[in-house]
């Protein structure tokens, strides 16, 4: 049994209820900021731009295939993505700046991210969040570049709970809740695409909790995704606590009543039949 003295409790927010128990798995490291580094003397500026334009057609068609396999938000979110691959304006921008700098490509296209990263973090709220997007996008083209895979999510060969500093759009919209039991991350928010995307797939997480750093690697925790808290180390008493609240049967008839017997009337707001 866990000594209760090694405890603690990271929060956050919390944006998909759930609780669950499991081993801690970290996310990779990700992609390292290229070097500032110009062409070679002699190198074909043209061509090394070309090569921005080629890279970014086939991170489209990559996030393309993954939307194929996925369905609801989890594919529109990669069609999106897939969608801000091909963005004229960053690949322009990038482009410009190998041919008048001769900034060598990968260093191109980080410095043109970085210019539509600041403006919508400065912008806030939800076009904030969007800054993250951004990055996933960058992330792949300047692997691509190398000629490298982008980072991805773990597969350790047992389920997790995924902590990192924040997820990408793609890599969140392709979990499998059977390996990913939570995720927990250090930033985000409630509208960012890892919260709204882990509700659909129904994974507790909490994210924005800037204390999970502090979690080692291979710790069982017990993640909390309604109230927004991390416990490290519980003790086995909690665990099944959580486990059997995980297993209650909630059954409901369609009446809306308060706790005391009163009638409430339940509606809802939709735009079509579909809906």
């Amino acid at each position: 049994m866990t000594d209760v003295q090694d405890q603690h409790l990271v929060t956050g927010i919390g944006v998909s209820p759930g609780r669950v128990a499991g081993r801690v798995t970290r996310m990779p490291d990700g992609v390292p900021e290229p070097p500032v580094a110009t062409l070679p003397e002699g190198a074909d500026a043209d061509e090394a731009a070309a090569r921005i334009s080629r890279v970014s057609a086939e991170v489209q068609h990559e996030l393309e295939a993954a939307a194929e396999h996925a369905t609801g938000e989890g594919r529109e979110v990669l069609e999106a993505t897939a969608l801000m691959a091909a963005d004229q304006t960053l690949v322009t921008t990038a482009t410009g700046l190998v041919r008048t700098q001769r900034l060598d490509p990968a260093r191109a296209v980080w410095d043109a991210a970085a210019t539509v990263i600041d403006q919508l973090r400065a912008i806030g709220g939800y076009l904030g969040e969007r800054a993250r997007d951004v990055a996933d996008v960058r992330d792949r083209l300047v692997c691509a570049l190398a000629g490298r895979p982008a980072p991805g999510v773990p597969h350790p060969g047992h389920p997790i709970v995924l902590l990192a500093d924040d997820l990408s759009p793609a890599d969140t919209a392709t979990l499998d809740p059977e390996e990913v039991l939570a995720i927990v991350t250090r930033e985000g928010g409630p509208t960012s695409h890892t919260a709204i995307l882990a509700r659909s797939l129904g994974i507790p997480a909490v994210v924005g909790a800037a204390d999970a750093a502090s979690v080692p690697e291979g710790a069982l925790v017990l993640v909390d995704g309604a109230a927004g808290t991390v416990l490290v180390h519980p003790t086995d008493d909690e665990v099944e606590r959580a486990v059997a609240a995980a297993r209650r049967t909630r059954t409901f008839d369609g009446h809306g009543r308060t706790r005391d017997g009163h009638d409430v009337p339940l509606l809802a707001n939709i735009g079509h039949p579909g809906g």
